[in-house]
């Protein structure tokens, strides 16, 4: 008799992983050394990347915010309601070091044209409001979008980032934000119009 192989439900697998993540958290405010390091590692190459491209791609500055958010986080773990995902809950405190960052260095929102260090970020960004809109095809396109992302004012590189880099829903993102969905949707609309101009500036010079 042939086994019958099991259908896989992806409500159940959801409510495993969510179950998962209660878990992580109740042993994270308890102090677990070890759910510490699992949250470190599960979650650190993701964050990097998010702060890497919110800081203009510097790796000194990447470092130190991705470390101190950790910091921060693993102090304020008794105080994690657990009413998000742990990785939302570190965005949301690099959103704040980033702040802090930028104040401390007391920079205005004009950033020099250079082309970035390392990676070049993928973004499958809808610029031409089309779902389907992708214009990151080629090389020379890429390190155009990055540019781009780089002239643009660190609270619309930000929107940008979290929307279509790090695939946040609008209601994720408001509550990493701490403002209204509508409030959002409001700001994403002028990033990308902002962005849409610099790219067919660039394009035309």
């Amino acid at each position: 008799m042939e086994a019958k192989s099991a259908a896989i439900d992806p409500a159940k697998t959801s409510d495993q992983s969510a179950g998962t993540e209660i878990e992580l958290i109740n042993k994270l405010r308890k102090g677990d050394k070890e759910v510490v390091k699992i949250i470190f590692n599960t979650n650190f190459d993701k964050l990097y990347s998010f702060v890497f491209h919110e800081v203009e791609q510097n790796h000194s500055a990447a470092e130190d915010i991705v470390q101190d958010t950790f910091i921060s986080a693993i102090k304020s773990a008794s105080k994690f309601k657990g009413n998000s995902r742990i990785y939302t809950w570190l965005v949301g405190i690099a959103h704040h070091k980033i702040a802090d960052y930028y104040r401390h260095a007391k920079r205005d929102n004009k950033h020099n044209d250079r082309n970035a260090e390392g990676q070049t970020s993928e973004l499958d960004l809808a610029i031409d409001n089309s779902p389907q809109g992708n214009i990151a095809e080629s090389t020379e396109q890429k390190i155009l979008i990055d540019q781009a992302l780089n002239s643009l004012p660190p609270d619309y590189r930000e929107i940008i980032i979290l929307k279509y880099v790090e695939d946040f829903p609008v209601d994720e993102i408001a509550r990493i934000l701490k403002r209204s969905s509508k409030s959002v949707e409001g700001i994403l609309s002028r990033a990308r119009k902002a962005m849409k101009e610099i790219i067919n500036n660039q394009s035309e010079g």
